[in-house]
């Protein structure tokens, strides 16, 4: 397929099938169609693809690129006008802890005022994926490492995307630790579960990582819902505020792509039955819905009936989540539904926010691929949406760069279990 027949696809999704329609236009397409041409090379179409999907504000569940993609190898942090490197891989030539100071002799702000359309979140904290671009594309980048400024070129990583960490420890005799990079491995997840809970139900104090958190099934974190209750409450015994659901886009063509998701899923060997019944119900109701636009989907009475059979222990006393912008998707849900517990306290900074549209459904352009979202939050409408805000912490701790010499959220957490 053409380029442009490509842009002109995904401009006619996105006004037609993507559940931000109702709130969000996007650029203007004719400025687009004056840039994007068949003969233009890969990369100057791809930039000109993320600046329009870019115009739409948002992040992760409106995106459009290759189907293989290498990551940078390296994670970034922007603060007072420097990125500061959080991670990288050697074979990158970047280090831990380098602060970088300029692009092709350019200092940020000036890189940032130059394509501001790529950036699509306004909040600087947000804007970590797009700077990765940008330093892995420049041919000399001007960092301060141990106290020198130098001129390097980061090379483009060989090793592959390092998996999502779960990890259970004893810090002290009362106080257990757990770390979640997603919802998505519940192999991984069950078993960290089975590890860590008989340790988890004779501490006074559980704390909850998941300022990195890549996502994934609600469900898998349910398990964790004994240790977040009141002793002896069920959710039904909670004065809590219930969401007002959401609505769901059903369009032929949403429909069609997102039946083909359920179907490629249902050909996995390993599913369980269960699993198999729930996708086969969906593929019903997928059905039964094409091209009735907005459907509402209520949450009356939705703690009355939400695990019911699931009771507070006694222990642990006191839940801390630890959150940060990397937390996103599910991370942004499991935050929320923490953060209304009457035994946990979050701490960090505000998480990705991205729930806002949500249930994703993908378009193949053959290398490429568009992914758009289908359903939509109703407290948008009350002016409570979190896109580019996410779930505010009950206690902000500011990153600084001081977060890279030590774990300073952790160290904050351990004050208050001590003080508790």
């Amino acid at each position: 397929m053409k380029k442009t027949e490509i842009f002109e696809q995904v401009v006619e999704i996105m006004r037609e099938d993507s559940s931000t329609k109702k709130d969000i236009t996007g650029a203007n397409p004719e400025e687009y169609r004056a840039r994007i041409t068949d003969q233009m090379s890969q990369e100057d179409f791809l930039y000109q693809m993320h600046c329009y999907i870019a115009s739409f504000g948002i992040l992760s569940h409106v995106w459009f690129g290759l189907k293989e993609t290498q990551p940078p190898g390296f994670k970034l942090r922007y603060y007072q006008d420097c990125l500061y490197v959080l991670q990288a891989n050697s074979d990158t030539r970047l280090k831990r802890g380098d602060q970088i100071l300029a692009l092709d002799g350019k200092a940020l702000p000036q890189v940032y005022q130059e394509h501001k359309d790529y950036f699509v979140s306004s909040t600087l904290e947000r804007q970590h994926k797009e700077w990765a671009y940008f330093v892995g594309h420049a041919g000399e980048v001007t960092v301060v490492r141990n106290g020198k400024e130098e001129q390097l070129h980061v090379q483009p990583t060989a090793h592959p995307k390092k998996p999502p960490q779960f990890e259970c420890r004893n810090l002290s005799e009362d106080i257990v630790y757990l770390k979640l990079e997603d919802f998505t491995d519940e192999a991984a997840i069950s078993q960290l579960y089975a590890d860590s809970q008989a340790a988890i139900e004779q501490a006074k104090y559980l704390i909850i990582d998941v300022r990195v958190n890549y996502g994934g099934t609600d469900s898998l974190y349910y398990p964790l819902f004994k240790y977040i209750l009141p002793q002896g409450k069920a959710f039904r015994d909670l004065d809590l505020p219930s969401d007002d659901g959401m609505e769901i886009l059903y369009t032929d063509r949403n429909v069609d792509l997102r039946q083909q998701l359920m179907q490629s899923i249902l050909e996995d060997s390993n599913l369980s039955a269960e699993t198999h019944q729930i996708i086969k119900e969906f593929l019903k109701e997928l059905e039964e819905n094409r091209g009735k636009g907005y459907v509402l989907y209520g949450d009356e009475d939705s703690n009355q009936n939400f695990l019911p059979d699931v009771l507070g222990l006694a222990r642990p006393e006191k839940v801390f989540v630890l959150a940060d912008v990397t937390c996103g998707s599910s991370g942004d849900n499991f935050v929320d539904t923490m953060k209304k517990m009457p035994k946990v306290t979050v701490l960090g900074r505000p998480t990705m926010g991205i729930l806002d549209y949500s249930n994703c459904c993908v378009k193949d352009f053959g290398d490429y691929e568009l992914l758009f979202p289908t359903s939509r939050d109703i407290r948008i409408d009350q002016g409570k949406g979190m896109n580019d805000r996410g779930v505010e912490p009950d206690i902000l701790i500011p990153w600084t760069p001081e977060h890279l010499e030590r774990d300073v959220d952790l160290e904050e957490c351990l004050n208050y279990c001590k003080n508790a």
